[in-house]
């Protein structure tokens, strides 16, 4: 592990990575409410405009693998730096673009480079102290959260307001903003020894084998997070149709909900810093399954509807905060690795638990979605004895 001076302001510095974490990680979700305004602006089909959303999507994950790895071997200001650049170019690209196809690529390569926070998200483990770490963690997802919510809400608002191309040149100064405020804080490293790009990709899979605690985060936050989306896919189908019968709009102001995962972070962090990570991941997973009895019964009563969201969200959160504080603990020769390992893991989970939902939305309806979402819960809170054997015996 490469030494770092450390910075004088370390709470301003976790401050500014937050917010820059939010920024970036906005431009992931920028396109989603935008899609009607690419429409009538390209003069092209609705279906055709939600391209952007999946290369955007794509983009993202596409970044996470090739890209966060290098924080292992490169320093981190310059690999910032540039990523923020690319990611500044792109944004100001998809602004000035005359057609989707344009759009769509400057969008895919605008979040592929936009995967700042797993870069930030390891460097501040490793400049937090030990006592702290899931402390700071939790503070960079209140940053990550709200910047997902705040983009589909503000998106939404300003390019209603302003226009599509607004939107994206806004983001591009935000982004160019906080990253260039983050960057001028980060303390000094050393030199690192680069390791060749290849072997440094090809080491992922060594990294799976050989570290337990990242099988267990993987096994666990997968289970969860597929179902957080497993219903999250599919509930706009049931806001819009009867008995609710709401709009687009009023439908994704549920959306705002998830801050509530934001809320509880901090209390998340301090508790995994004082007594482990076990309980708050035994919480999560039963949380989860008591959000598929409150969705199912949020068929027809919205209090119901509401709380499963809320509780959701809650536990959701709770599982990263949890999971990542165990890697970055337990694994710090190779904290940005793992964190790819981990988030790539995370979003191919949700995915196929996304396109699952959808399919058996269309064959067993509502209550099949939640069935899906308690078993996943069942099999997350089925990894929890392994993640208390291996902490206890603190290996």
């Amino acid at each position: 592990m490469v030494a770092v001076r450390a910075p004088a302001a370390r709470p301003v510095l976790f401050t500014a990575m937050a917010v820059c974490s939010g920024a970036t990680v906005a431009n992931v979700y920028l396109s989603q409410p935008l899609l009607d305004l690419f429409a009538r602006g390209l003069g092209v089909s609705p279906a055709a405009a939600g391209s952007v959303v999946t290369c955007a999507q794509f983009g993202y994950a596409a970044g996470i693998l090739f890209l966060v790895p290098l924080g292992d071997a490169r320093r981190r200001g310059p690999l910032l730096t540039g990523m923020l650049a690319a990611t500044v170019v792109m944004l100001l690209v998809a602004a000035a673009a005359p057609g989707l196809g344009l759009l769509a690529a400057a969008a895919a390569l605008a979040c592929g480079a936009t995967v700042v926070p797993q870069v930030l998200v390891p460097l501040a483990a490793e400049l937090a102290p030990p006592e702290r770490r899931a402390s700071v963690v939790a503070n960079i997802q209140i940053g990550l959260m709200t910047g997902i919510i705040g983009a589909r809400v503000v998106g939404g608002v300003v390019g209603e307001a302003m226009g599509w191309r607004a939107v994206y040149l806004l983001a591009a100064v935000l982004t160019g903003l906080t990253g260039l405020v983050t960057v001028s804080l980060l303390p000094a490293e050393e030199k690192r020894d680069g390791v060749p790009y290849l072997r440094l990709l090809a080491s992922l899979p060594g990294v799976w084998r050989r570290e337990p605690v990242l099988r267990h985060a993987c096994l666990m936050h997968g289970a969860l997070f597929g179902a957080y989306n497993a219903t999250w896919t599919t509930l706009v189908l049931v806001l819009t149709h009867d008995p609710y019968d709401y709009g687009s709009a009023k439908a994704g102001l549920f959306g705002l909900l998830g801050l509530s995962g934001a809320v509880a972070a901090p209390w998340a962090g301090r508790f995994v810093d004082r007594r482990g990570a076990a309980p708050i991941l035994t919480a999560a997973a039963v949380l989860t399954l008591v959000a598929a009895g409150a969705y199912a019964a949020g068929r027809s009563a919205l209090a119901c509807m509401v709380a499963a969201i809320l509780l959701g969200n809650l536990a959701v959160q709770w599982s990263q905060i949890a999971n990542q504080a165990r890697i970055f603990t337990h694994v710090p020769h190779a904290r940005s690795r793992a964190n790819t390992v981990y988030m790539v893991a995370a979003f191919l989970s949700g995915a196929l638990s996304a396109a699952l939902a959808s399919a058996v939305y269309g064959t067993c309806g509502w209550g099949g979605v939640c069935a899906v979402q308690a078993l996943l819960a069942l099999a997350g809170l089925a990894v929890v004895p392994a993640v208390r054997h291996h902490d206890t015996k603190g290996t």
